[in-house]
């Protein structure tokens, strides 16, 4: 196949794994319990990212994880604070949705169960590390930001549901695989 099929099938690939992605972040909206109540939730948006990273390659599943967070902006744009700065912008949306997007990078040359489940769980591990950070520092609350009650605070909001979300693409991803693992495990 020539490099320029090659690359229309990855885009259209990475276009169906965004648009499932866009599905699942409309369909969260309509389950309240998902939703942390000053942002953040059990994102089951994050499926169709993860796949992406071990079906089409950690740059395209990061790609992926970017595309979705711009396609979700505009559909369902979120409700920022007033003063929100870049900073928390970025630790909170960019850095997330395309670190998610990785999951595969370290493990791209032994994709199996394993090292599915190793790459979500140093993903979700830098994406939390990176959700606490905003939160001390862009949402440090009643706290002086970067102060060890920021810190802690921000710990015990974003972890809880940070940590659910890995469990979550923990069981979820790999048996989702496992199911198309055949038409996954085809050459692009």
């Amino acid at each position: 196949m020539s490099n320029s099929r090659k690359t229309i099938k990855l885009m259209v690939l990475m276009a169906m794994y965004v648009a499932l992605a866009v599905a699942l972040d409309i369909f969260k909206e309509s389950i309240a319990f998902l939703d942390m109540p000053q942002g953040g939730s059990v994102n089951i948006a994050l499926i169709p990212v993860v796949l992406a990273a071990f079906h089409l390659g950690p740059l395209w599943g990061m790609a992926t994880g970017a595309i979705w967070m711009l396609v979700s902006f505009i559909i369902i744009p979120p409700t920022l604070a007033s003063g929100y700065a870049l900073l928390g912008f970025l630790l909170d949306y960019v850095v997330p949705s395309i670190i998610i997007g990785g999951a595969s990078f370290i493990f791209i040359k032994k994709s199996n169960l394993w090292t599915m489940e190793a790459g979500i769980v140093i993903t979700m591990l830098i994406r939390m590390l990176s959700l606490v950070i905003s939160g001390a520092f862009a949402w440090p609350g009643d706290y002086a930001a970067g102060s060890l009650a920021a810190w802690i605070a921000s710990a015990q909001y974003n972890l809880p549901y940070s940590i659910a979300t890995m469990v979550m693409l923990m069981v979820v991803t790999p048996l989702l695989y496992r199911l198309f693992a055949k038409e996954m495990k085809k050459p692009i």
